[in-house]
């Protein structure tokens, strides 16, 4: 039975039969190599627009991460050096380096650098360390701008083998002097670690280059050397600058990586994420390998006439499945990298020119103005406040007009609570932009905080020196300018060591905060009073004469001098030594006021005793 078929074949063939089956065979072979050429271009094409897709997805996501980090840490460098004197005399501000430099995981250290470019903090253990020829106080020094410096990966000296780089800033006097240099050492392990967290596979790795062309670090971390360059940004001339986004391939001796990468103008950084092409290569070889035999087995088929057919409409049906299990891989794709968007905890939506949103993401971390389907395909000025529309706007004209990203933060209230956000917008091409948005709220608690701290007695709640003497300063600037005096009173409470020595320091503690209660009621509120020391305190009496103040200074003694009720039951009388001094005619400046009023205590107090 099975050897009908093959004596069958043995039979000559009718001509037109012959002639029919030759244009048969040849219209189905060249339907067939038509077919494999459209399949294995649009397998190719899928394959490459996913990497092209995955690559520039996962380098915007990294550089808006480190963009975050490294404006995170430029903004503890504006803090610190914003705070009163700091250039003058940084030496009671040395806990706020050391606070801020513990803070954050990658920051290794914090330096403050003055003109001589000696090593101010952290004081080293036999010398000052003169960091004048590091590239970092070099820039700002012959610069003279106060604008932030990304340095060259470096070793920090000898002994250390672990690369770092810095981000610095300028320090100038309000004439523009050059007064040194504060800067953070981040340590670049721990900095890439930081940013190994976004990744989809193996294959992909990232890697920050600076404009120079020097490899800063890795993700996931490498082992690393400093002086590694990539040679696709080290040969590009001064007229020849990388586009703030591009991608292509780059040829490598261990092989073809495909790239996209993502510049930050301001830190002079490129992000580069790349994919080894040899897997995705190997795909496309063994499918077109594989395509090409079906193709092949099925014009053999054919020409074996019935067998052919039957063989044909199974090798058909394998190689749909394989259509269909290709688009279904596609499709998971596309939803993985669709998750991994939602994973994200920030609020991501895309803008065209024109000002509408046309995509929308929400993140669990950003709380909404309101729900989530009114914001799709409707303008911004229909879904934001107005000044924040207008904001957005600006953000927009920016963006899409010079190519760089903008950032801006706000403040709404929602819900019955005051919120911050930070707006980051990017450009995706010349008709739409990215914006994230990051809630801040957090992070502005704990700034103003620490501002409140840095100012404030935390006994009395009283302004602390650091405040006092701002407060004095802006007296003066203002007396100075509308011709009005002021005046300045120092207290010392009398005998208040024998207190702490004969009722403990709680009582001692109680009495001071009883003390400065009774100083805030005794002073307008536009007067400022503070705890300079121990039992010291001063008051800046606004817009007053000498005769004024003395009038201020008796109430004080006054109140001052009535009992107080201490813990356990103590009762107590206090007295104050009280000194005045009035600008101008006691003193010019905060030194010399304070010096007369100090003086003028003294006075006070032996007076009081004699």
């Amino acid at each position: 039975m099975s050897a009908k078929p093959v004596l069958r074949l043995r039979y000559p063939i009718h001509s037109k039969l012959l002639l029919y089956t030759f244009v048969l065979i040849g219209l189905t072979l060249l339907v067939i190599y038509q077919n494999y050429q459209s399949q294995l271009s649009a397998y190719s094409s899928q394959i490459n627009q996913q990497i092209e897709q995955r690559n520039q997805l996962l380098a915007l996501m990294q550089t808006q991460l480190l963009e975050s980090k490294l404006e995170a840490i430029d903004q503890t460098l504006k803090l610190i050096s914003s705070y009163p004197d700091f250039i003058k005399n940084s030496a009671p501000h040395t806990y706020l380096l050391e606070k801020y430099s513990q803070n954050n995981p990658e920051m290794q250290a914090l330096l403050h650098i003055n003109a001589d470019g000696l090593l101010r903090y952290p004081m080293h253990q036999r010398s000052q360390l003169d960091l004048s020829g590091r590239d970092y106080f070099k820039v700002h020094q012959n610069s003279k701008t106060d604008g932030v410096f990304t340095s060259k990966p470096m070793l920090p000296g000898r002994g250390h083998s672990d690369p770092v780089m810095v981000i610095s800033r300028g320090l100038y006097d309000s004439n523009d002097n050059f007064q040194g240099v504060i800067a953070a050492v981040i340590d670049i392990e721990t900095f890439s670690w930081a940013l190994s967290g976004i990744s989809v596979n193996a294959q992909l790795f990232s890697s920050i280059v600076h404009q120079e062309g020097e490899v800063v670090f890795r993700v996931p971390y490498r082992n690393f050397e400093v002086g590694q360059t990539l040679d696709y940004v080290k040969d590009r001339s001064d007229k020849d600058k990388l586009p703030l986004t591009g991608e292509g391939i780059y040829q490598h001796f261990s092989g073809d990586y495909q790239f996209a990468y993502q510049t930050l103008p301001k830190w002079k950084l490129h992000v580069f994420v790349g994919e080894n092409r040899a897997v995705v290569d190997e795909l496309i070889s063994n499918y077109r390998f594989a395509h090409l035999r079906n193709s092949f087995l099925t014009a053999l088929s054919l020409m074996l006439l019935i067998l052919a057919t039957a063989w044909l409409i199974g090798r058909r049906l394998d190689i749909n499945k394989q259509l269909i299990e290709s688009k279904a891989a596609l499709q998971q794709s596309y939803q993985r990298n669709q998750a991994i968007i939602k994973a994200i905890p920030d609020l991501l939506f895309t803008i065209d020119k024109n000002g509408k949103i046309i995509d929308f993401e929400h993140g669990d971390g950003v709380p909404l103005l309101m729900s989530e389907q009114d914001f799709i395909n409707k303008h911004i000025t229909e879904t934001l406040p107005d000044f924040l529309a207008q904001r957005t706007l600006l953000a927009l004209q920016k963006t899409l007009g010079s190519g760089e990203s903008d950032y801006y933060e706000y403040e709404l209230n929602l819900s019955g609570k005051q919120h911050f956000f930070m707006a980051r917008s990017s450009p995706i091409n010349e008709d739409r932009m990215l914006v994230v948005v990051i809630d801040i709220t957090e992070r502005k608690k704990s700034e103003n905080a620490l501002q409140w701290q840095a100012t404030h007695d935390s006994l009395t709640q009283l302004p602390n020196r650091v405040l006092f003497y701002d407060r004095l300063n802006q007296a003066i600037t203002e007396s100075a300018r509308y011709k009005q005096p002021f005046c300045l009173l120092y207290i010392d409470l009398n005998d208040f060591k024998l207190v702490n020595d004969t009722y403990g320091h709680l009582n001692g503690d109680m009495l001071l905060i009883l003390v400065a209660q009774r100083i805030r009621e005794s002073i307008r509120q536009s007067d400022t009073a503070a705890r300079l020391a121990g039992d010291e305190f001063a008051i800046i009496v606004n817009h007053s004469n000498l005769e004024e103040a003395m009038q201020v200074s008796e109430k004080l003694r006054e109140q001052l001098s009535v009992g107080y009720e201490l813990n356990d039951g103590v009762m107590l009388n206090i007295s104050a030594s009280i000194g005045i001094a009035c600008y101008p005619h006691d003193g010019k400046d905060a030194d010399e006021l304070i010096l007369h009023a100090d003086n003028s205590m003294y006075h006070d107090k032996r007076s009081t005793a004699s």
